[in-house]
C-alpha cells in the first residue's frame, strides 16, 4: 500500500514536469496553447486520484476489518490477582486440576471457588514465593488477594472448621479466550484425541503472572495449524502412538508402504468447513 502510494506520487510529479517542459517548448517555438486546466479540474488527475484513494483506502479498510474481533494480547483486570506462574509454574499444579474438563469435555471451564479452597483452606498466606508485580511493575500484596478469595468463599481462617462450602460465591472472573458463536471448538478433541499441549494455543502459561490471550485464534491461525500438525498414528507392532486414529486404516497402510511419510490434520478432514461450522 505504501509503495503504491509513493509510485503514484512520483507518476503525478513526472506528469507535471512533462507538462511544464512541453509548455516551455511550445512557447519557444511560438506555438499557441489553450489555457491550462487547473489541477483540481483536470479529469485525468481527478480519475487517478480517485482510483488511488479507492485502492489504498480499500486495502487499509480490508486490513482493519480482518482484525475485527481478534483479541490477541487481551488482558482484562481480574477480581483477584491470580498468578499462573506461582501455581502452575513454581508449584507445578497440573492444568487439569483446575481445568479438568479441558481433557474430557468441550469447554476448559473456570474452576469453582471451592476448587481454590481445596488448597487455600490450609494455605492462608503467601510467604516463600517470589515478589509479585502487576503489568505496571507495582508490587501485589498476595495476602490481600488471598483475603479476597476468603471473602467470596465465606471462609474465616481463624475458624476453618466452621466453613460451609455450599455458601461459597462464584468469583466473577473476566473471560479472556472467546470464539464467535458460529465456531465450534472442542477442547477434548484437541487435548485428548490430538495430544495438543495447552501451551500451543495459550502460550507459556507457567511463566505468566497475569494471563493474556497469546494467540489470535483466527480462522487462518487454526487452518495453518491443521495443515502443519502431524497425526500421531497408533503402531500396533510397536504399541506406540495414539489409538484414537486407528480407524484410518488406509493411512496406516500408506505410511507402511512408503507412499506417505506423515499425515497431518488436513489429511483426515481438518480443513472441511463443517468440522468447525455447522
Amino acid at each position: 500500500g505504501v509503495i503504491s502510494l509513493i509510485m503514484a506520487i512520483i507518476a503525478l510529479i513526472l506528469m507535471q514536469v512533462n507538462s511544464n517542459l512541453k509548455k516551455l517548448s511550445d512557447d519557444s517555438e511560438g506555438i499557441l496553447r489553450p489555457e491550462p486546466v487547473p489541477f483540481f479540474k483536470n479529469k485525468v488527475y481527478i480519475a487517478m486520484f480517485s482510483i488511488l484513494l479507492f485502492v489504498v483506502g480499500g486495502y487499509y479498510v480490508g486490513k482493519g476489518a480482518i482484525g475485527l474481533g481478534r483479541l490477541k494480547n487481551y488482558q482484562p483486570k481480574q477480581p483477584i490477582y491470580y498468578s499462573h506462574k506461582v501455581h502452575a509454574g513454581i508449584n507445578q499444579i497440573n492444568c487439569l486440576y483446575c481445568h479438568g474438563s479441558a481433557f474430557e469435555g468441550k469447554q476448559a471451564n473456570i474452576p469453582s471457588t471451592n476448587i481454590c479452597m481445596n488448597c487455600h483452606k490450609a494455605i492462608t498466606s503467601y510467604e516463600k514465593g517470589p515478589k509479585l508485580l502487576d503489568e505496571n511493575g507495582v508490587e501485589i500484596n498476595a495476602n490481600a488477594e488471598i483475603a479476597k478469595l476468603y471473602q467470596y468463599a465465606g471462609f474465616d481462617p481463624k475458624s476453618p472448621n466452621s466453613w460451609d462450602p455450599s455458601k461459597a460465591q462464584s468469583i466473577p472472573w473476566e473471560r479472556i479466550h472467546s470464539l464467535p458463536d458460529h465456531v465450534y471448538f472442542n477442547h477434548s478433541q484437541h487435548t485428548k484425541a490430538g495430544n495438543v499441549q495447552c501451551q500451543t494455543c495459550h502460550g507459556e502459561i507457567t511463566a505468566m503472572n497475569e494471563v493474556y490471550q497469546f494467540s489470535e485464534l483466527s480462522m487462518g491461525w487454526c487452518v495453518n495449524c491443521h495443515r502443519d500438525t502431524k497425526v500421531n498414528f497408533y503402531d500396533k507392532e510397536k504399541g506406540t502412538g495414539n489409538k484414537f486414529y486407528s480407524i484410518y486404516e488406509k493411512f496406516h497402510n500408506d505410511i507402511k508402504s512408503g507412499k506417505m511419510d506423515s499425515v497431518t490434520v488436513k489429511d483426515i478432514g481438518g480443513l472441511e468447513c463443517q468440522k468447525c461450522h455447522y
